[in-house]
């Protein structure tokens, strides 16, 4: 499969309004480049060079803020890069913030151009000490000091557990996981929080994405855990209109939801989480911009929740209901 480098020009204040819009659009990792840092680093007086190569110091000055994404070069994929291109002429209306010259850029990668372009940026990193997130071709070479680890392959960018907005899930999950618990994963792109889930003591995970693609991703990414579709059952739908879906999930038999999407998003599906928990069962939610955290926080109340933990990550923020 061929894939869409996508890169979006803005400035330094524009690249978290841009990965806001990105994460809207279902797409939860993004390939940020910052002028800014980048500036900082090259005028660190602190810092003294062993070697200063002129020609590429002065490529790094000319770096300019930049957002890049992955998409599948295929009817979807296209559809998204419109959509994209939508939402970017709208921000060009933006008149509050300095948005640079918000320019897209594209190029056509094979798979292999790809799977480098991406591992570069992919290092393994631990959550609260507890869980090990290691990309399939990295080596894990420190202690492991009784972590779990979780091997992944995001393959279409589709969640890695670097966003702000999932490892405020995984924290969660790492705190409230009990061994035999049942959980549902809403939107589960690369599979990770299920994954996490089990390896944390879940009997079993039902995941649901609107995506195809992210459910074979999520798939693959289970065997790399040796967990078999006994443990993971994986479905391809929207949750909030399929009846025969919500059918097939089971009604009051979970005891956690994950939903890591956005603020809109979880509001629209949010009727539905009543009808998947057990009494007593927990929402642990994530993808939602400070702005919007007291709507969500109503629309939660008025559903029956009572809220447990708010949890901030920067301009990120998770919230953690009971349903009482």
């Amino acid at each position: 499969m061929n894939w869409i480098e996508v890169s979006i020009y803005t400035t330094t204040e524009g690249i978290e309004l841009i990965n806001g819009v990105m994460i809207k659009l279902g797409i939860d990792d993004a390939v940020i480049e910052d002028a800014k840092i980048v500036d900082e680093f090259l005028n660190d007086e602190t810092f003294h060079w062993d070697y200063y190569d002129e020609e590429q110091m002065a490529k790094l000055k000319e770096i300019e803020s930049c957002i890049k994404v992955y998409l599948a070069d295929n009817n979807q994929g296209r559809g998204l890069l419109d959509k994209i291109k939508e939402s970017v002429e709208e921000l060009k209306k933006e008149k509050t913030f300095d948005l640079g010259r918000l320019e897209i850029k594209t190029k056509l990668l094979n798979d292999e151009d790809w799977a480098n372009n991406w591992k570069q940026y992919f290092k393994p990193f631990t959550v609260s000490d507890k869980l090990i997130i290691k990309p399939s071709w990295e080596k894990y070479t420190e202690p492991i000091d009784g972590k779990i680890i979780l091997e992944i392959d995001p393959g279409m960018s589709f969640g890695t557990g670097q966003h702000h907005t999932t490892r405020l899930c995984l924290e969660q999950i790492i705190k409230y996981m009990e061994e035999g618990m049942e959980v549902l994963d809403l939107g589960c792109g690369s599979g990770i929080l299920s994954i996490a889930s089990l390896l944390l003591g879940a009997s079993h995970c039902t995941g649901v994405d609107i995506d195809e693609n992210a459910v074979n991703i999520a798939r693959e990414n289970a065997a790399l855990n040796d967990f078999s579709n006994d443990k993971l059952s994986l479905y391809c739908g929207d949750v909030t209109e399929d009846i025969k879906l919500q059918e097939k999930i089971g009604y009051k038999k979970y005891d956690i939801i994950l939903v890591n999407i956005i603020a809109q998003i979880i509001m629209g599906m949010s009727d539905t989480f009543p009808k998947f928990l057990k009494k007593g069962g927990i929402v642990i939610a994530s993808g939602i911009i400070r702005k919007y955290l007291d709507e969500v926080v109503e629309n939660f109340e008025s559903l029956g929740f009572e809220i447990l933990e708010i949890n901030y990550r920067e301009e990120w923020v998770s919230i953690t209901a009971k349903l009482k």
